[in-house]
């Protein structure tokens, strides 16, 4: 007799029947809305085709499901022909349908990441010749600072909440890295000519508190001078002279004065000076080939410490990195010149000097595009340097992300499907914003900076910018763009 002809009638054929529907219901119904949920993926991030790294998270999961749901019918067929099929049977498998629907989208949620659509994006530049140099969050705002000054937006919906203008067709050339108490520092000058003239700006209103004009008698004065004003605590930071000046960031009166050692200055160059609210951090040229580093207090402008920096040739770099603790980026001209990262006790004493390129990567410390905020690839907190590393991939722009001691001992290392096109950090955590995708999507990473563990991954619904800042505030991740793109979006935020 047909297996398919018999009907018993007994309670164990009945469960049978009961289990076999609803297990098929349940991967049936899994199946499918990974499939349709994994295909969208492929449509919306990696438009419409993928292949190897390009391919959206969860790949393989999806054309697992694919591949069962096209053949599931045969199942189907065989269960029908095994155990039959009644009324109760089609109860039982629209249930498991769904059911097993509802467990494939928490699983492909779960593999794939969440997708974040924007919640509002500000327009372009115009007019289009405008370039983006930085941006500033605080409270409930989020401030972008360009080439004719600065643009303040409500961080929950975009509305434009007020603008800063540079005086006539000056163009804004620095910006202090951070906005303590709600004022942020702004340097302009005459297009090409020296970045002279600073502007305290309070970012709740928009409304210019003081201005002051930088005057430095040092050997040389770059046009382009990010990393030579600084904002800490209730002190604005200006060069002035060989030294450093130290202002009341509300009203612009004078605080103290440092000069440096004997022989040595502060020089306006590309980050060569940082602050945190415990110290200020500085690079001097001290003759010739010669370099220091010095630590500055912020609140008296007292001399902590000042020693010279580990090198022996002509100096093409001397960064600042991080205040707290103390870091610094230096590169010697040439083929054989050092490139290195030297770290220093609270103290001054130094405490490591590691090369930026070795068997493992090259480091990438040093950013381009936007030409007013000091920008590092190389970020710092605590006792983790966070790097992006490139160069020990199969493709060029691949690139992995390392945490390393302040030793240079490296402590954990993520491989990313693509390129690093933000990086933001802190205290607990590391963000992450590639290019891993060929569509208009972009991958956000989120790991432990202590362990290198994920966190979170997610699916941001814009193409990554080749130069984008990463930034987060509240519950939303910002990303600001240069504006070398005349039809991108300045600032586009997510929520977190």
């Amino acid at each position: 007799m047909r297996l398919g002809a018999y009907r018993p009638s007994s309670a164990g054929w009945t469960i049978l029947r009961a289990v076999a529907w609803t297990v098929l219901g349940l991967l049936m119904g899994a199946s499918v809305v990974i499939s349709v949920l994994g295909w969208i993926a492929v449509a919306v991030e990696s438009d419409g085709a993928c292949g190897g790294d390009s391919c959206p998270n969860g790949s393989t999961l999806h054309f697992a499901a694919f591949f069962f749901a096209v053949g599931g019918w045969i199942l189907f067929a065989g269960a029908g022909a095994l155990v039959g099929f009644r009324t109760s049977s089609a109860v039982t498998l629209v249930i498991a349908l769904i059911s097993g629907g509802f467990a494939g989208n928490v699983l492909w949620q779960n593999v794939h990441g969440e997708t974040y659509d924007a919640v509002w994006s500000a327009p372009p530049d115009r007019p289009s010749s405008l370039r983006g140099k930085g941006a500033w969050t605080t409270g409930n705002a989020i401030v972008r600072v360009r080439s004719d000054g600065a643009i303040g937006y409500g961080l929950a919906d975009g509305a434009k909440k007020w603008a800063f203008q540079a005086p006539g067709a000056q163009v804004v050339c620095a910006m202090s890295e951070s906005a303590d108490r709600a004022v942020g520092l702004l340097a302009y000058g005459r297009e090409g000519a020296a970045c002279e003239d600073v502007a305290a700006v309070d970012l709740g209103t928009g409304k210019g508190l003081w201005t002051s004009r930088v005057v430095q008698t040092t050997r040389t004065r770059q046009p382009d001078a990010r990393g030579a004003i600084a904002a800490t605590g209730d002190v604005a930071v200006l060069p002035a002279g060989k030294g450093l000046r130290g202002l009341d960031l509300r009203t612009g009166k004078a605080r103290w004065a440092w000069n440096p050692p004997k022989g040595c200055a502060f020089v306006q160059g590309l980050n060569n000076l940082t602050a945190s609210d415990k110290a200020i951090a500085l690079t001097l040229w001290c003759g010739s080939d010669k370099y220091g580093a010095a630590v500055v207090d912020p609140g008296t402008g007292a001399s902590r410490w000042a020693t010279r920096l580990p090198t022996s040739a002509k100096v093409e770099t001397a960064a600042v990195v991080s205040a707290d603790p103390v870091v610094v980026h230096t590169k010697e001209g040439g083929e054989r010149g050092t490139d290195q990262i030297v770290t220093f006790t609270p103290e001054g004493r130094q405490r490591a000097a590691f090369p930026t390129s070795t068997g493992n990567g090259d480091l990438e410390v040093t950013r381009t595009g936007f030409g007013g905020k000091p920008v590092s690839a190389l970020q710092v907190q605590k006792d983790v340097i966070v790097s992006a590393v490139k160069g020990n991939r199969e493709y060029s722009f691949e690139r992995d992300i390392v945490g390393l001691t302040l030793e240079g001992r490296e402590l954990w290392r993520v491989e990313l499907g693509g390129g690093v096109n933000g990086l933001f950090t802190t205290s607990e955590t590391v963000a992450v914003l590639n290019s891993r995708t060929l569509g208009d999507a972009s991958q956000l990473t989120v790991l432990s900076i202590n362990t290198g563990e994920t966190i979170q991954q997610a699916t941001l619904t814009m193409a990554a910018p080749e130069n984008g800042l990463l930034l987060a505030a509240s519950s939303y991740y910002l990303i600001v763009q240069d504006g070398e793109e005349s039809d991108s979006a300045p600032v586009t935020v997510f929520h977190r």
